[in-house]
């Protein structure tokens, strides 16, 4: 049976079709983004001496410092690719495509995460079992691996990619506010400035920055998305 004109012109040509989903899953999806925030927050100040090499930070740490930062890690392996896919799907109606890529580079991004926490365990590790010459130079050649090298990169261009584009993305359809969006956008470029600059009060201030900012973003996107905010028929800008 053919569709009459009326009804084809109900839907704006720009615009994915709403799918129906289950009442849980947007309150799900909601608490996924804002447990990457705080996930990631808890490994980040687990630690007060980010600029350290790790076996350094381990050791400074102590038991209750490592166990949250290993806490914090191993959430943030799960509910940041979660947190950042979910905002992705946010624009996934009224911007399907720029959706998609934003969905795939948070997945893309996110899953080296997972390998990339192995070099703060086996720190920890040595840390407990006592450090030795062989075991730093352990931890050194796991570092220097040209496999953990390539996760770093695809995690580092993934993160830096799928954060500023979910930024623009949210704040051209103002699902969340313009400011919010930026800073959002902007928390990925404050975490690749801690790496490179090495001075230990720049870092701490650049790491609860990075922290601030993603709460920013993530706090309005988690409203929209309980409240389906996504949803509005407005045009993006």
């Amino acid at each position: 049976m053919a569709s009459s004109p009326q009804s084809s012109q109900l839907q704006p040509a720009n615009q994915a079709p709403a799918l129906a989903s289950p009442s849980w899953l947007r309150p799900l999806l909601a608490a996924c983004i804002i447990l990457a925030p705080l996930s990631i927050t808890l490994y980040l100040v687990a630690w007060t001496d980010t600029g350290r090499q790790p076996l350094v930070s381990a050791a400074m740490a102590g038991a209750t410092g490592n166990t949250l930062r290993l806490i914090g890690a191993v959430a943030a392996s799960f509910f940041l690719p979660l947190g950042y896919l979910a905002m992705s799907l946010l624009g996934m109606r009224r911007m399907p495509g720029l959706a998609t890529i934003c969905a795939a580079l948070s997945l893309i991004g996110w899953i080296p995460w997972a390998a990339l926490i192995v070099l703060d365990d086996l720190a920890i590790t040595i840390d407990q079992t006592g450090n030795t010459p062989q075991l730093t130079a352990l931890w050194t050649r796991l570092n220097d691996d040209p496999y953990m090298t390539a996760f770093l990169l695809i995690y580092v261009i993934g993160h830096l990619l799928s954060a500023v584009l979910i930024g623009y993305m949210l704040g051209r359809l103002r699902i969340i506010p313009i400011w919010a969006a930026w800073a959002f956008a902007f928390s990925s470029l404050a975490t690749i400035l801690i790496f490179p600059i090495h001075n230990a009060v720049f870092q701490e201030t650049l790491k609860h920055l990075v922290c601030v900012l993603l709460f920013a973003g993530a706090i309005p996107a988690a409203w929209a998305m309980l409240k389906g905010l996504d949803q509005r028929a407005n045009t993006p800008t």
